[in-house]
């Protein structure tokens, strides 16, 4: 078996491993028994995070410690129409170039780190120093692992973190986060007459990961929304509930909205709602695909619907809160300085919620959206609830092991190496602010759509990216 084989080997293993944020006991307890088995220093902590140690090749015990790092925790997304069940895993298909998945994500972001450290410490010929792995929880949901990590048995002052995107990109660099809850008090009241129920829906929005992608400029199905609730301010229509399913660091591609209609509104409703989505693919058009979809159901004598002030607010939420690109980086070309994503939305409680992930490499700016977000809670009579505030991780000037990676990845390749900071979010911020002196590269192989069912990853870039992690293990 060649060591590509054995890489995807073991990422169908943990792809069978139900593994989504919160729910890593079973892949956390993977990792424990597989360094038992070869007999490896282990350390289980109470949030399922994992370090294991493995010492130094024999006569390689002088050399400094390397620590490598990934999260086993996905993002798990399936289409609307799968039939696919969360706790049967993830089947691993295969396409001769690519790995990908069938209507789910894949979990290449970021399994396929963790299968990097599964064949470092399972390897008896790689004239390793003493290597020590760090395996944390959370990473899609705040990096609440990271950030209750206890880092004071690690020896190392090198770290590789195995969650970066692109080959031959090495990021030095990333964001800071913060999670936002926006909560609006729900009131309904019944409606009684004649009325059509038409419900409307998006279709065709690409979504993407809300760091990664947010430069691309697609449409978020949330915004969307409420700009089509302001286009229809003339009809005299009522609510009766609007959602968006998603994840916060996903650029929201689905929403829909139930609503009531006059029956003799019907028609010249449906008109607004199709020149909405000719807007819409106008401006989209360099950047996303978008159909509005609109299903027109059998008449009722009575519905259940949002009050008037309720649906007022409603709609002033969706088209206020910040959304997008904020700034950019004046320092760093074409990097985004600051963003935040409308990523769900859904009814508890008796309360519209939309969660949305605010970014920034500035943390003033980081905390000036928070505020508008906060004004807009305190206009519309809501509340604004951040959370899971992590930090950046800044440039430094000098890395060995940056310069290393560098050196041996254009021998390697014959490629010129890229260096970047990144809009979005790497535990690597909170293992600068943890550790000193600490030297940290990002790095991992080609991926395309990560938190989307396009989810893939380029086999020939695993298999150079572990040549890599092999020439900088024996030479660090």
């Amino acid at each position: 078996m060649t060591d590509l084989e054995k890489i995807i080997s073991y990422f169908k293993q943990i792809s069978k491993i139900p593994r989504t944020s919160g729910d890593e006991q079973a892949i956390s307890d993977y990792l424990v028994a597989f360094a038992k088995e070869r007999n490896l220093e282990v350390i289980q902590d109470e949030y399922n995070n994992v370090i294991i140690k493995k010492p130094a090749f024999p006569g390689e015990e002088h050399r400094r410690p390397i620590i490598f790092q990934g999260h086993i925790d996905m993002v798990y997304v399936k289409t609307e129409d799968s039939d696919h069940r969360y706790e049967d895993g993830i089947e691993v298909l295969d396409n001769g170039e690519f790995l990908y998945a069938k209507d789910t994500t894949l979990g290449a972001d970021n399994g396929i780190a963790v299968c990097y450290a599964l064949m470092l410490l399972d390897s008896k010929d790689i004239k390793n120093p003493p290597l020590e792995f760090i395996f944390t929880v959370d990473e899609e949901v705040g990096m609440k692992g990271a950030e209750n990590l206890d880092m004071s048995v690690l020896e190392g002052k090198a770290l590789i973190n195995l969650d970066s995107e692109e080959e031959g990109i090495f990021c030095v660099g990333c964001a800071g986060g913060v999670r936002n809850t926006f909560e609006l008090p729900i009131e309904r009241e019944e409606k009684h007459g004649t009325y059509v129920p038409v419900e409307v829906s998006f279709g065709k929005l690409q979504g993407g990961h809300s760091g990664a992608d947010i430069h691309l400029e697609r449409g978020n199905a949330i915004k969307l929304l409420g700009r089509i609730l302001y286009a229809l301010n003339d009809f005299d229509f009522e609510i009766g509930a609007v959602e968006a399913k998603g994840k916060m660091n996903v650029i929201c591609h689905s929403a829909k909205m139930e609503c009531f209609v006059r029956p003799e509104d019907v028609e010249r409703f449906t008109e607004c709602l199709k020149a909405c989505e000719a807007v819409f693919q106008n401006e989209l058009q360099f950047s996303d695909e978008v159909e509005v979809l609109v299903e027109v159901k059998p008449e009722v004598d009575s519905c259940t619907v949002y009050t008037e002030k309720t649906a007022s607010n409603v709609k002033n939420a969706l088209l206020l809160l910040p959304n997008g690109i904020i700034s950019w980086s004046m320092g760093v070309k074409g990097l985004v300085q600051t963003s935040t994503n409308l990523g769900v939305m859904e009814e508890e409680d008796g309360k519209l919620v939309i969660g949305s992930l605010v970014r920034s490499s500035v943390e003033s700016q980081k905390s000036i959206v928070k505020s508008q977000i906060e004004a807009v809670a305190d206009v519309l009579g809501g509340k604004s609830i951040s959370s899971s505030d992590y930090p950046g991780w800044e440039f430094k000037k000098e890395s060995p092991l940056r310069d290393l990676a560098i050196e041996k990845y254009e021998a390697l390749f014959g490629k010129k190496a890229v260096i970047e900071a990144i809009h979005a979010g790497l535990e690597c911020g909170f293992w600068d602010g943890k550790m000193e002196n600490v030297d940290i590269i990002s790095m991992g192989p080609d991926m395309m759509d990560v938190h989307t069912v396009k989810e893939r990853v380029s086999k020939q870039s695993i298999d150079n990216v572990w040549k890599l992690l092999k020439e900088i293990v024996e030479a660090y």
